[in-house]
């Protein structure tokens, strides 16, 4: 019962991400400076598409899809919300390897979406559970 909320965080995560990337503004990174290292990155974009982008979708869909689980949705809802959260926790976990040892920079809101996610996966296991 977690996930919706968590979604909605991180899709706020993600939509801020996005208004910076595309406002070609500088993110809010109070004592960190990697953030616009990490968003102007080659990183940043898969296919052309901001990586941004990309992740306010995912929780959008996992938003959509744990509220159709909550209200009575068919067993393999939690199944499909599992599948995506492992899929964006997966891709998280690539990017933040990318932070770290490529790019060199870490920037606190794709680690503040990590997290998020790694929390929408947990709650998500256990939404598995019939």
């Amino acid at each position: 019962a977690l996930t919706p909320a968590l979604s909605i965080l991180g899709a706020g995560v993600s939509s801020y991400l996005l208004w910076v990337r595309l406002g070609g503004s500088s993110a809010l990174c109070t004592g960190f400076g990697g953030c616009d290292l990490v968003n102007a990155s080659a990183y940043a974009q898969m296919f052309g598409v901001p990586v941004s982008l990309i992740g306010l979708v995912v929780y959008l869909a996992i938003l959509g899809l744990s509220l159709w689980r909550n209200w009575g949705g068919p067993w393999f809802v939690s199944l499909l919300v599992f599948g995506t959260a492992l899929a964006g926790f997966l891709y998280s976990v690539y990017l933040t390897y990318l932070e770290l040892f490529v790019i060199l920079a870490v920037c606190p809101w794709c680690v503040a979406s990590a997290l998020l996610m790694t929390g929408i996966l947990a709650d998500s296991w256990r939404g598995l559970e019939v």
